[in-house]
């Protein structure tokens, strides 16, 4: 018991800005890679593969008139990652749609057989707002060293549950500053298990 007190309060004591690097690094064992723009191999085998893959899914969307219908913004953004992960194939990277939940979504392998991670999110409406939208808890789907990207959908409700994508922002996670809230979580039946239950 005084073993578990002392780890909680020590989780406890972490606040602050914890880089994202670091975070994966302490959970993986695996390095985090800046994206090197200047860099030829970065600029013409990743970068602007992926910017040209988005780019054709933006034509694709806007000469189909596709929407993508769901109930919440998480389930417009899971279509709408099946269909660019199509767009993605067709170009010289080989990505894979990570079937588990959690980050990341998506590893890519290009011609040089490097690695690189993908997110893919669904935003709607204010792209400033400080509410939570990134989440990282284990990295069990990380397995190698490799550069962090996150791609971002810009969309709006045409009308009831079906979205228009009308944009992108792509990002490099090197720099992001990851903040900790600590959570102690149980379920459903645990609260309502015989041991608990006073009356029915």
């Amino acid at each position: 018991m005084a073993d578990i007190i002392r780890l909680i309060d020590e989780v406890s004591q972490i606040s602050g800005n914890i880089s994202f690097p670091e975070l994966v690094k302490a959970t993986t064992d695996h390095e985090v890679y800046k994206l090197q723009v200047e860099d030829r191999e970065d600029d013409k085998v990743l970068y602007s593969e992926i910017l040209k893959a988005a780019n054709n899914f933006i034509g694709y969307v806007n000469r189909t008139r596709q929407r993508f219908q769901g109930d919440r913004i998480n389930d417009v953004g899971k279509r709408i990652e099946e269909v660019f992960v199509e767009e993605l194939k067709k170009s010289e990277l080989r990505p894979l749609l990570l079937s588990s939940s959690g980050y990341p979504d998506m590893k890519i392998i290009d011609q040089y057989d490097r690695v690189t991670y993908l997110e893919s999110k669904a935003v709607s409406k204010n792209w400033d707002s400080t509410f939570r939208s990134f989440y990282y808890t284990d990295g069990k789907k990380i397995d190698a060293d490799a550069r962090h990207l996150l791609i971002a959908w810009d969309i709006v409700e045409e009308s009831p549950k079906y979205w228009l994508v009308r944009g992108f922002k792509l990002c490099d996670l090197y720099n992001l500053g990851m903040n900790l809230k600590l959570e102690f979580n149980s379920s459903n039946r645990a609260l309502y298990s015989p041991d608990l239950l006073l009356k029915s």
